[in-house]
């Protein structure tokens, strides 16, 4: 099975529980990372605005209610997790992020949080970004890395890696956070991901949200 069948199955079967147990494991703190990266993209009436990766669509509404008269576009490989009163105001699309199916430079801003990680190829997703951007647009990249100070990085490995997995499964009846665990465990550093969008041409900026376990990479075209 390709990765990102395996990835839209298991958003699939936690969609209903996913943003409760988001918002348990981080403390709380999901939401404001949101809004975070969400002012990073530096809005402004009558942008086109693209979230991928939008999962339940919470990026996808603060971009909708502090952009006005944007025009705003969601996409996730799947719409089962997706608010579908959204669905009244903005434009969502069902495609992986890395073939996005639109035509070069169609938007000004491009967003996407706790998506990176689960991709097959992140470097094409990181092109396609570069490509489906105007010049002078501005793409807001988040995700959970491992933390590497020493205390912060004994904490997090006991906490997400252990904790995580076991409250996210018992309340899914699933395997699926072990998972979702280990794609931290196996993801880049920070520091890759600033190289690799510095290498597709963007100016790149990395902000350290929490302790080195949340970054916020803001890159412009």
């Amino acid at each position: 099975m390709a990765k990102h069948q395996a990835v839209k199955k298991i958003f699939d079967e936690i969609s209903t529980k996913y943003d409760l147990i988001d918002t348990i494991i981080s403390l709380g703190l999901d939401q404001h990372w949101r809004k975070v990266l969400v002012k990073h993209l530096d809005l402004s009436d009558d942008l086109r605005c693209l979230d991928c990766g939008a999962g339940s669509g919470k990026v996808t509404e603060m971009i909708y209610f502090q952009c006005h008269g944007c025009e705003v576009t969601a996409l996730d490989i799947t719409d089962s997790m997706f608010n579908s009163e959204l669905k009244k105001y903005v434009r969502f699309v069902v495609s992986p992020a890395e073939r996005l199916p639109f035509e070069d430079s169609s938007f000004d801003r491009v967003s996407s949080a706790f998506l990176t990680r689960n991709l097959a190829d992140i470097d094409r997703y990181f092109s396609e970004v570069y490509r489906v951007l105007k010049r002078g647009g501005i793409f807001v990249n988040m995700d959970i890395y491992n933390p590497t100070r020493p205390v912060i990085s004994e904490l997090f490995g006991i906490y997400f890696y252990r904790f995580v997995p076991f409250l996210g499964n018992k309340a899914t009846g699933s395997k699926n956070y072990t998972y979702l665990a280990n794609t931290v465990r196996y993801f880049h550093r920070p520091e890759v991901i600033t190289q690799k969008l510095v290498e597709k041409g963007f100016s790149v900026q990395s902000i350290d949200l929490f302790f080195g376990a949340v970054y916020l990479h803001v890159a412009t075209k």
